[in-house]
């Protein structure tokens, strides 16, 4: 495939898309279309995808339809869509996949797309004339239908067809006797049971929507005892090869899927070319009559001839035309049909044969020699035996009208009698032909399925390949992969945007990359891979299995049985799957060992014990001789290993382990001996017993020593295979005598730790096969066991640990609750030292203003000076009590604040008035911003928001050097799901906050000031307080419904970083 832009060779490339194919489904029309691309010397690339269903993921933003993401609408000249690549998709998905092709010439059978050209059989007639037949030639009035999809074209004109010719004849419509199904036999099958064990309805026919359905329908009335057609008529439509090989001959309506197939690729191309194609084409279709209506088949009707056929018509020699274009109706061919000349020709000359041999010119043998071309014709072109019979009988009818003689009418009755045993010889002739091919392919797929079932590696995948493909008749094979092999993709995840080449098969070679290239969607195969000397036809099919998609193969279509293609698709993704849970594996043990550090060794001995397990099975399973013997053992081991590996604890195992070897190797007793801590082999479970049994005495010896230690010695599998030979084989009385007897040893650290006891009721029950089998299961047993003692070890160890956490969160706990009692003291003292020292500084206050206005301090300036000083301490004083007292009230929420709208620009102003003197003396410029000008009025308190944003403004003054700057800014924001604020940001190129003290600087009494500092003002820089400011400022905006915070890019008092307080208020509504 090009890797870029659309392709410019002269040979187009055409996609097309089909959700399956097969033996039973779909060749025909697909191989119609190969054969057409083959004459007209275009590439075909196969996309077996599925339906066309959209995968619905949360974070894709473009739609994905799964595989057919690969074919990317500038790769392709054009596209194909089958029928049942939409079987089920809803016209929105359909319009989806349309608009990803928008440009690109599209015809489809029977799928309705905008843009594209449909082909669709002539459903409504078809099915009329199905319908017709049963009413006017059987007398029917209650018909029941099954639909196929809702929705599908096909399905909606079929059944509109039953419902017109219904009303045609004036029989009612009964919704009752309709039942939806999908196109499947299963749901033929469902239909039978609804309407009659459901519905509890009678009817004398069953018109199907197709013959699949049909088949399904056929099955469960011959369940029922419901005889076909005495009971209950069955028509379909479609005549898919299966129609007259069942056990009732179908009738059904034929549609000519290769014709179908040819001419909508040759659609396709003329609308590559820019030609003119009709919106819809619709083929011919006809009814063939056969046993499950109730009729004789059409080829035993055909052959009789009536009184009134054999009246004397013309000479033979001028019947000429007219007896070729009755041959071609009978044989179904239109003057649409390419085939048409093909067959005039051949018809032509059979009639030429049959002349010149009926008046002596030539013998039978070169009159048969024609029939003989003529048959051949129609095999080749899929024309089914009773064609063959109709056309000779269509003959015979216009032969026999034109002969008078008796002779010559006995002359002619034996070279038709002739030509029809030569018909049935050369049935039989092909039926064993193609019995012979498919045996010849089936046997070859089979080598190569015995081939890939042991395959647990990428070698052993490429060794069967290698060995198998040129037989199959494939030459070029790519499979790329989207991912990690032991990580592949859910299948209802959309494929990634790349991929990596896995491995190929090319020139009889396979090849595992020893780089992996990532290559894009779109480039299917690796750059430089795709044929560009020849035409080629390709198939694309996905891997997948058990839910899992691992990637997708390219192959290059050699023979064309689509079987060869599934099974190495089936195969392949078998093979991969094993090989991903074989390095799953791999890794879930890595991780084991680095969750369990102190348990490493023992992992590693599991590890070691899991590879000769892997090693073992292998072997084990390329001794087996038949491939159900396999499966079923492989399934068992599989069943049994994901049963252990569900279990958990220590207590569990050992009884689940003795009831999966029970499932494994039917036996009629067995037991489970392990070692206790000092070697002893204790009974930990059994099965088969006595009830009443003690079982804890449970031992079998050898010559008085017990076969546990013999085995264990030995660290081998002990088989007997009849006790009672040995003379010196002991048992309790209470067993009851088994004759075959099996011990399998459990290895844990590569040494023995248990023992398997296994027994039978005859002799020499056990083989080499059970033997393998019972030490594979072992192994697993082993390391059921190893990996429940790790877990329950884990489970301590997560028990001691969350004791420890609990111990951990109490302790944190009770630390907690004294915090919280400290701070509450803390609290209630600022609150009670407040009010305590209010009055006195008040009283203080007082006096000193009586006394600074004595008579004799008036004229003292010392004095005056000192009382100023005192004076002024007392107010500092006052401040800091009623800033305690504020924030008393904030914590205990006793301040409400009074709402009035708020002009903050007028107030940041008088605030700037009021240290107009601080600023001048620090040389600190406070400007205001315009934007403040056009903030928008605030709902708040004014005198509680003067006090919030005054603390803010000198903690900036007091934190910002000698000649530095503050801006204060103020404008509207909106605040996701709050509404709009007005805020507030007061920016200074002071010292800096260091951000790990971001939020606790609003806490009260905290400071960043030095101690020593405390009494030095409150706009000195790095002045100390008491470190109830900002706490104030915070709780004010918290009042409002505020909120406030501070960004600063960290503390330095060489670099002044600066810091800047945002504060958020509502606005006024």
């Amino acid at each position: 495939m090009p890797s870029s832009n659309k392709p410019t060779s002269h040979r187009k490339t055409i996609a097309v898309f089909a959700s399956q194919v097969g033996r039973a489904w779909g060749t025909d029309f697909i191989a119609g279309v190969n054969d057409a691309a083959e004459e007209r010397g275009v590439n075909l690339v196969h996309f077996i995808g599925g339906r066309l269903a959209r995968v619905v993921t949360p974070n894709q933003d473009k739609p994905s339809y799964g595989l057919y993401d690969l074919a990317k609408p500038d790769q392709f000249d054009g596209l194909l869509l089958t029928s049942d690549v939409a079987h089920g998709t809803n016209p929105e998905e359909l319009k989806g996949f349309a608009d990803l092709f928008k440009g690109v010439p599209v015809v489809t059978q029977s799928v309705e797309i905008d843009g594209a050209s449909i082909f669709i059989p002539d459903n409504l007639e078809g099915m009329r004339v199905a319908v017709r037949h049963l009413i006017e030639e059987h007398g029917y009035k209650r018909i029941a239908f099954i639909r196929g999809i809702k929705g599908q074209l096909d399905a909606k004109q079929r059944f509109q067809a039953y419902k017109d010719e219904l009303k045609a004849h004036n029989l009612r419509y009964d919704e009752n006797l309709v039942v939806d199904g999908d196109f499947s036999n299963e749901s033929g099958r469902a239909a039978i049971r609804i309407l009659l064990d459901e519905r509890k309805l009678r009817f004398q026919a069953v018109a199907a929507a197709n013959d699949s359905m049909a088949f399904g329908a056929l099955d469960a009335l011959q369940q029922r005892s419901v005889r076909v057609p005495d009971d209950v008529a069955v028509t379909g439509f479609d005549d898919l090869r299966e129609a007259q090989a069942t056990g009732v001959p179908l009738t059904t309506v034929r549609q000519s899927f290769y014709t179908a197939g040819k001419h909508a690729l040759e659609a396709l191309l003329k609308r590559i070319n820019g030609d003119t194609v009709p919106r819809v084409t619709v083929t011919p279709t006809q009814l063939l009559i056969r046993w499950s209506c109730g009729c004789l088949p059409e080829n035993v009707r055909q052959a009789a001839v009536a009184p009134r056929d054999v009246a004397k018509t013309g000479k033979l020699e001028n019947k000429r035309e007219a007896a070729i274009r009755a041959l071609l109706n009978s044989a179904g061919i239109t003057e649409q049909d390419s085939t048409l000349p093909q067959f005039r020709d051949a018809f032509g000359r059979v009639w030429d044969g049959f002349l010149l041999a009926l008046n002596s010119k030539s013998s039978s043998d070169d009159f048969l020699k024609t029939v003989n071309s003529m048959i051949e014709l129609m095999q080749r072109h899929g024309l089914v035996t009773t064609v063959w019979h109709n056309v000779i009988s269509m003959m015979r009818r216009y032969a026999l009208g034109g002969i008078t003689s008796h002779t010559t009418m006995l002359v002619a009755e034996n070279l038709f009698q002739q030509a029809r045993l030569l018909a049935g010889e050369l049935s039989q002739r092909s039926q064993a032909y193609r019995r012979l091919i498919l045996e010849q392919q089936e046997s070859v797929l089979q080598g190569f399925s015995f081939s890939m079932a042991p395959a647990m590696s990428m070698n052993e995948i490429g060794t069967a390949i290698s060995d198998h493909f040129p037989t199959m008749g494939i030459e070029r094979w790519y499979v790329m992969f989207y991912s990690d092999v032991t990580a592949p993709q859910s299948i209802s995840a959309p494929p990634p945007e790349s991929y990596n080449l896995l491995f190929q098969y090319e020139s009889a070679r396979f090849e595992i990359p020893q780089k992996r290239t990532s290559i894009g969607t779109g480039q299917l195969i690796p750059r430089g891979k795709t044929p560009a000397d020849y035409r080629y036809t390709a198939v694309v099919m996905p891997l997948t299995l058990a839910r899992n998609r691992f990637g997708f193969m390219w192959v290059e279509m050699g023979p064309r049985d689509w079987e060869i293609y599934v099974r190495v698709r089936n195969l392949v993704s078998s093979a991969l799957l094993r090989v991903m849970l074989v390095q799953q594996k791999e890794q879930a043990q890595k991780e084991v060992e680095r969750l369990l550090a102190e348990a490493r060794d023992r992992a590693t001995e599991l590890a070691i014990a899991k590879e000769f397990a892997e090693r073992t099975a292998t072997e084990n399973a390329k001794l087996y001789s038949s491939e159900q013997t396999q499966r079923q053992a492989a399934e068992g081991l599989t069943k049994s290993a994901r049963q252990l590996s569900s279990l958990g604890t220590v207590e569990e195992v050992p009884q689940q382990i003795v009831t999966q070897l029970l499932q494994i190797i039917p036996n009629d007793r067995c037991a489970l001996f392990l070692e206790d801590i000092n070697g002893i082999p204790r009974l930990y479970a059994h099965a088969g017993y006595p009830e009443d049994a003690p079982m804890e005495k449970l031992a079998y010896s050898i010559r008085d020593t017990n076969v546990y230690h013999t085995i264990a010695r030995q660290s081998e599998p002990l088989v007997i295979g009849d006790v009672r030979n040995m003379q010196s084989w002991k048992q309790p009385e209470w067993v009851p005598e088994d004759c075959s007897w099996l011990g399998i040893p459990l290895y844990s650290k590569n040494k023995v730790m248990g023992m398997l006891a296994i027994s039978r009721g005859t002799p020499a029950a056990f083989n080499q096969d059970d033997v393998i089998l019972a030490s594979t299961f072992a192994i697993q047993a082993s390391i059921a066991l190893e990996n429940a003692r790790l877990y329950d070890d884990l489970n301590r160890f997560n028990q001691m640990m969350e004791r420890m956490v609990e111990q951990r969160v109490e302790e944190l706990n009770s630390a907690y609750r004294t915090l919280e009692k400290l701070d509450k003291n803390k609290s209630d003292f600022i609150q009670v030292a407040a009010h305590e020292l209010r009055t006195p500084l008040t009283v203080i206050k007082g006096y000193m203003g009586m006394i600074k206005s004595a008579p004799g301090i008036e004229k003292n300036e010392s004095l005056i000076q000192a009382m100023d000083g005192v004076i002024q301490g007392t107010d500092r004083l006052h401040k800091v009590v009623n800033s305690m007292l504020d924030v008393a009230r904030l914590e205990n929420q006793v301040i409400i604040p009074h709402l009035e709208n708020v002009d903050i620009s007028q107030l940041l102003r008088l605030l700037r008035k009021e240290y107009t003197e601080e600023l001048q003396d620090r040389k600190i410029a406070l400007e205001l911003e315009s934007d403040i000008n056009s903030a928008p009025p605030l709902l708040a308190d004014t005198a509680l928001l003067k006090k919030a944003l005054d603390n803010v403004i000198v903690n900036a003054i007091k934190f910002t050097p000698d000649g530095g700057s503050i801006f204060i800014s103020a404008h509207a924001v909106e605040v996701d799901g709050r509404g709009q604020f007005c805020e507030i940001r007061i920016r200074d190129t002071g010292i800096g906050i260091d951000p790990a003290n971001h939020s606790i600087v609003f806490e009260k009494l905290y400071q960043l000031g030095k101690v020593e500092l405390h009494s030095s003002g409150r706009t000195k820089f790095k002045g100390g307080g008491p470190g109830l400011g900002l706490a104030i400022a915070a709780g004010i905006v918290k009042a409002h419904k505020g909120k406030i915070w501070v960004e600063s890019p960290g503390y330095d008092e060489e670099k002044l970083p600066g810091s800047t307080f945002i504060i958020q208020i509502p606005v006024a509504q």
